[in-house]
């Protein structure tokens, strides 16, 4: 009987305990360069503290307040490398990170209300403009090719790309593309059930992508809420999309738009010219490879909130792909449609 009392005891904490990923470098590099939102608990079993911690923790994702974090054990004891590199001095220690970048860091906290305190400000309430903000100031891209990347950017802006693209009070398109599974999404058929937000972004190797993925994901049951369908639309192959959707846990459909043939109706494509060309494929970017063609095009970042008549309501359009459409925004567009 005894025995039976302490299975059902060890069961009870087994199904209590906190589901956190044993800290792994390459898992966290990876997701770092994802963009996630990245916390780090430097935990050892000897501390009581921690052990507080990581009940609390528990609590917080039964909650749903870690749904879009992704958490990481560190042993404090075995890490020693980590540690080091951090600076990290005591165990029971978080960190925060947004992408590659820390974001804060805090230790000895046990109480649900502080540690969720914490995690709010520096991973939940960022907005995504923050975000890309801190990633555009802690760039670390030799002077010499951030010149070629500024001129780029200038002579893109100066082609009025933005001014002709597609805008408000215009017509969408009507589009049927396959999504990561192969499957075939129609505009007009989810246009019958609300308005829908469309999100083109240039590929997974972009971090400020990732970063905009990541937030629009965040916020996807506040698009649900509005009886909203999210898409997000790339010319990258099917495979790669299938893996964006897996590593960053993507809820909503990504759309392949092969050879950029539906941005290309709607003004967003610019060839890459031949100087950044030769820059991306020194950063290891190879357009070719990730999009099946030799072309070397993309679209602008560009978003829009397209309604029941196929009618433009919202539309973000920026030659600087730093910069991408808040969903505070789209929510309150979403918010004003009749």
């Amino acid at each position: 009987m005894g025995r039976f009392l302490s299975l059902a005891t060890w069961l009870m904490i087994s199904m209590n305990a906190f589901a956190a990923q044993p800290f792994n470098s390459e898992a966290f590099q990876k997701a770092q360069k994802g963009g996630q939102k990245i916390l780090l608990h430097f935990h050892a079993d000897w501390c009581p503290t921690c052990r507080a911690q990581e009940k609390t923790l528990a609590s917080l994702e039964k909650n749903g307040a870690l749904k879009s974090i992704t958490v990481f054990t560190v042993d404090y004891d075995k890490e020693t490398d980590l540690k080091k590199q951090l600076k990290v001095t005591a165990q029971s220690s978080f960190i925060a990170f947004l992408g590659g970048l820390e974001n804060g860091r805090v230790t000895g906290v046990t109480s649900e209300p502080d540690i969720k305190a914490f995690i709010d400000k520096a991973l939940v309430n960022v907005t995504l403009n923050e975000q890309l903000k801190m990633m555009r100031e802690a760039s670390k891209v030799p002077p010499e090719k951030k010149k070629v990347m500024e001129e780029a950017a200038d002579k893109l802006r100066k082609s009025h790309i933005k001014e002709k693209a597609l805008k408000v009070g215009d017509t969408m398109p009507d589009f049927s593309l396959p999504n990561a599974s192969g499957k075939k999404i129609q505009l007009s058929a989810l246009l019958k059930k609300g308005p829908v937000v469309i999100a083109f972004y240039r590929g997974s190797w972009c971090p400020y992508c990732n970063v905009q993925l990541n937030s629009y994901q965040q916020h996807l049951p506040d698009f649900k809420k509005r009886g909203a369908t999210l898409l997000a639309i790339t010319p990258e192959k099917r495979d790669l999309s299938v893996e964006t959707a897996k590593s960053k846990k993507i809820e909503f459909d990504i759309l392949t738009d092969k050879d950029n043939q539906l941005a290309q109706k709607l003004g967003l494509v610019f060839g890459v010219p031949a100087e950044l060309k030769a820059l991306y494929q020194q950063f290891g970017i190879d357009l070719e490879k990730s999009q099946g063609n030799p072309e070397w095009k993309l679209p602008v970042p560009a978003t829009y909130i397209v309604q029941g008549d196929r009618k433009i309501t919202y539309a973000f359009v920026d030659t600087d792909y730093t910069q991408r459409a808040e969903p505070a925004d789209l929510l309150k567009s979403l918010d004003a449609i009749k």
